[in-house]
């Protein structure tokens, strides 16, 4: 018993502040910088869409040239949803991708500025909310490429010597595990920030 606790006073414990270490402070960063990339992937990919004044047909002759339309898991879904409502589908990919950007992207300005020093990396409530969307952007990210990659009728990556100047990669199948990574780290973040 110390000198406080005979006089009667109560002394509060010593409350420990947990500090999250060197290399999650770089891990973090870095996952935020693969989260701004597919940001931009997805931000310029949903403008390039809007600029364009013949996406619609462009799309459908997309769609209707890709190997997924005819046979593959998706061609059914494809030949009796999206080829009747071209259009819909055609609005709706170029929105989603362009929303998808720009909340990855948010997240990513997010993570970055908590990675800096004073008063601009303070906590704020809005961060477990944004973290949480952010999340479900990346996996809206990974499912729309690997939609994609279905319906272009994508191949595992394999040895081929055809490929010997291209990536070994498609990517759209590249872009699958990066948008589920961005979706698990932000997941954790939510978690955090949430408590």
């Amino acid at each position: 018993m110390n000198t406080l606790e005979r006089t009667g006073l109560k002394v509060a414990p010593a409350v420990r502040v947990r500090r999250i270490p060197a290399s999650g402070n770089a891990a973090l960063a870095a996952s935020g910088l693969i989260q701004a990339a597919l940001g931009i992937e997805f931000s310029l990919s949903g403008l390039n869409k809007l600029a364009d004044p013949n996406f619609v047909r462009n799309f459908n002759a997309f769609v209707l040239a890709s190997p997924g339309t005819h046979t593959g898991l998706l061609a059914p879904l494809i030949e009796r949803l999206v080829l009747p409502n071209i259009a819909l589908f055609a609005s709706i990919t170029k929105y989603t991708e362009l929303i998808l950007g720009v909340v990855l992207l948010l997240g990513a300005v997010e993570v970055g500025r908590r990675r800096l020093a004073g008063p601009i990396a303070a906590q704020h409530g809005y961060e477990a909310p944004v973290a949480a969307v952010a999340a479900l952007a990346g996996l809206g990210a990974a499912g729309l490429s690997l939609t994609i990659a279905l319906m272009m009728g994508e191949q595992l990556p394999t040895i081929m010597p055809g490929r010997a100047l291209t990536t070994a990669i498609p990517v759209e199948l590249l872009l699958v595990p990066l948008g589920i990574a961005v979706a698990w780290m932000e997941a954790g973040r939510f978690r955090v920030l949430s408590r």
